[in-house]
């Protein structure tokens, strides 16, 4: 490392702001990758604006930053021409430096710790950088030829563990493909011997000839949560309750609880008890969770509501059908939304599920918890070769680009 240097980033990056150029095509800058297409990727909701005319156009070999997540890694050499946020620093590179070894290095663990330094907080996971820091931030800077040394060998190490990470992806979307398929199977009863009969359901088909399909209300009384009402809460008759976003898939999180007003004499009607199903009625409609916890007298608010079993069918039932119904879009309204905007009441009770006996739910049910935690199993196991790959990667880059490893005698070999 002894021809190695240390220059201001001002000195081998210039700030550029080219406008007028809205025919371009969209980029976008992730953390993982870097800058890509933006049509390439279908998990960006960031609506562009409708006048492009302020974005900024990008060079192939321009460094972009997002500026608020800097701090994550959002940033990268780009490889296309096109155009960006306003809100993005676009900077024009020297010479002096490989634009791909300058990409791993400023995507380094070193360097985002500076940028998480220098960066100032506006709200949750926003962090602005200022360029007045950033341009003062040290590059470490080899020899050209080594740059490219550099560059080449982790071009060629990142893309291969990228492949084995996208790989172990899909094997974990095969896996939960699967685990929703065991779902949608046992509330059809597939495995059950005997006739079988048309639900009359679009969506589900055949279901054993002794099957009910029933409406929801006919097996369990639901009730909708108390409206909040900031304005007439007293504390005289505080409790704390659940929101729609403390139940999700299985799971009911009380680490953040409000309290609203409830008095006891409408315990009955907006309190909760062990075994009863709370099903959200906004955000994401048919999510649900068995409450299963230990805090009494507990409320839950309007944006949830309450299943309890008359007696003949179990919430763990009823769950598995709204699950499969959620995955299979059946609250879809007419306009072809992903989602309906609310399950009201009167939905709610009304929608018609397969209900067999209750021995039948309980048999299946076991059976396709075993099955469940299977595949549970696989999925938090590739998950651990993931995280393991991925710090792999981080440590690999962070130890080339500032001289740690010797890549002319670097091994081949990936772990995971």
């Amino acid at each position: 490392m002894s021809r190695w240097t240390t220059v201001p980033f001002w000195s081998i990056a210039h700030r550029r702001d080219r406008t007028s150029h809205a025919s371009a095509e969209l980029l976008s800058v992730y953390r993982e990758w870097g800058v890509v297409k933006r049509a390439s990727r279908n998990d960006n909701f960031n609506r562009a604006s409708e006048d492009l005319s302020d974005y900024k156009l990008v060079r192939k070999g321009d460094l972009v930053l997002n500026k608020m997540k800097t701090w994550q890694g959002s940033l990268g050499v780009s490889p296309y021409e096109g155009i960006v946020s306003p809100a993005y620093f676009v900077c024009e590179l020297s010479t002096r430096v490989h634009g791909r070894f300058l990409h791993h290095l400023l995507r380094s663990r070193r360097y985002i710790a500076h940028y998480e330094a220098g960066s100032k907080g506006i709200r949750t996971n926003q962090w602005d950088l200022p360029y007045d820091v950033l341009r003062q931030i040290p590059v470490l800077l080899p020899p050209m030829d080594e740059q490219r040394r550099i560059a080449g060998f982790l071009d060629d190490r990142v893309s291969r563990i990228d492949r084995i990470i996208a790989a172990r992806r899909e094997q974990t979307d095969l896996v939960s493909e699967s685990r929703s398929r065991a779902s949608y199977d046992v509330i059809r009863g597939a495995t059950v011997t005997g006739g079988r009969k048309e639900s009359q359901l679009d969506w589900l088909g055949e279901i054993p000839t002794t099957w009910g399909v029933l409406s929801v209300g006919s097996q369990f009384t639901i009730e909708l949560g108390k409206m909040l009402d900031d304005k007439r809460q007293t504390g005289a008759h505080s409790l704390p309750y659940l929101r729609n976003t403390n139940v999700q898939w299985d799971k009911i999180d009380i680490e953040d609880l409000k309290e609203m007003d409830i008095p006891e004499t409408e315990y009955s009607r907006y309190t909760v008890k062990p075994g009863d199903l709370m099903i959200c009625e906004g955000g994401q409609p048919g999510r649900a969770a068995i409450w299963e916890g230990d805090v009494a007298p507990l409320g839950f608010q309007k944006a949830l509501h309450r299943a309890r079993s008359r007696g003949r069918s179990t919430p763990d039932w009823l769950l598995e059908c709204l699950r499969v119904a959620a995955d299979l879009n059946i609250f879809a309204g007419p306009s072809g939304q992903t989602t309906i905007a609310h399950l009201t009441n009167e939905q709610l009770r009304s929608q018609r599920f397969p209900f067999p006996e209750r021995n039948v739910q309980v048999r299946l049910l076991g059976e396709l918890e075993e099955r469940r935690e299977a595949m549970t199993s696989t999925i938090d196991g590739i998950a651990k070769s993931i995280n393991l790959l991925i710090e792999y990667k981080s440590s690999l880059i962070n130890a080339a680009v500032t001289g740690e490893l010797d890549v002319s005698t670097a091994g081949s070999n990936i772990p995971g």
